[in-house]
């Protein structure tokens, strides 16, 4: 049992000690004999664990990715409801459940462009783009879809002290995200679910 337990420990121990590398270093940055260094153990006892350094970021990064398949086929359903609040939500809060890895696959270079996660990402963020923009096909629709991703994702790589946890602030990432899907539709709910007033649109007004 003692050896189990030391098993799982290390087993931790490296995977945490990755993630916090990758984050500083950067993938392509940090390799398997700085891990080993630095938990003073030989690289061998890390590949007792992880066969390559490709299969550590795997460990990683996976349970992030398939969570979010599984937020984007549930909205996929034939009998699901259409509405992007709810995506936007169920988005935010798995990006919540995995914020730690989130800057690794929203910034770092070599995973995005790592031959089989950074497909990955572009299929999610596609299938996201399409069910928000839903049934625009326009440009801007996508455009907009787009934007509102990056108003939930984006605070979760830079804005490291604010705690997204917080309903508060949950709120406001989502409203900025809808109202950013609803921008040029003034008939569509806004945030708070009131009516958005139309543009005026009147030939002899004097101003812009």
């Amino acid at each position: 049992m003692n050896d189990r337990a030391g098993h799982e420990g290390l087993d931790s121990r490296i995977a945490g000690l990755a993630l916090e590398r990758f984050r500083i270093d950067g993938y392509a940055g940090t390799s398997i004999a700085d891990l080993a260094g630095v938990l003073g153990v030989s690289k061998a006892a890390i590949y007792y664990h992880y066969r390559s350094k490709n299969a550590l970021l795997h460990r990683l990064v996976d349970p992030l990715l398939d969570a979010i398949d599984a937020c984007i086929d549930t909205h996929s359903a034939p009998n699901r409801p259409p509405g992007a609040r709810q995506l936007l939500g169920d988005y935010l809060a798995v990006l919540t459940d995995h914020r730690e890895v989130v800057p690794l696959v929203a910034t770092d270079v070599a995973i995005l462009n790592h031959p089989t996660i950074g497909p990955r990402i572009r299929a999610q963020d596609q299938r996201l783009r399409t069910l928000l923009a839903a049934p625009d096909t326009s440009p801007a629709a996508t455009l907009r879809a787009e934007a509102a991703l990056g108003a939930i994702r984006r605070p979760m790589a830079t804005q490291s002290a604010v705690d997204l946890t917080d309903p508060s602030h949950q709120q406001t990432l989502i409203d900025a995200a809808v109202a950013t899907v609803n921008a040029g539709h003034p008939g569509r709910p806004s945030p708070n679910q009131e009516p958005v007033p139309a543009t005026r649109t009147d030939a002899h007004t004097d101003h812009p």
